[in-house]
């Protein structure tokens, strides 16, 4: 296994595509989208054991949300990022990775 310093799966799967040269990884479906110009989503699939094993995370669903400019954001900001999110996953955004 590869030794990885961080726990998100998402950047342990472009970690691992980086340093092995690989495009897609057998046993990881990934898919990416942008809910507004603040927040991205990005939902990370282990289908199998070989998914496992490429990136040191069990079998399931991970889901990473990356709100641009957060820690100097002001609370109605904050408030305001993550309405446009629950919109976003609410009207049928939600799409399984795939």
């Amino acid at each position: 296994m590869f030794n990885f310093r961080t726990d998100l799966a998402s950047e342990r799967r472009e970690i691992y595509q980086k340093a092995n040269k690989l495009e897609e990884i057998d046993g990881i479906e990934a898919n990416q989208e942008e809910i507004d110009e603040n927040i991205k989503v990005e939902r990370v699939k282990i289908t199998n054991e070989n998914g496992e094993k490429a990136i040191g995370k069990p079998v399931g669903n991970y889901i990473t949300i990356d709100i641009q400019k957060l820690k100097i954001a002001q609370d109605d900001e904050i408030r305001e990022s993550f309405r446009s999110f629950n919109k976003g996953t609410k009207r049928g955004n939600r799409k399984t990775c795939g």
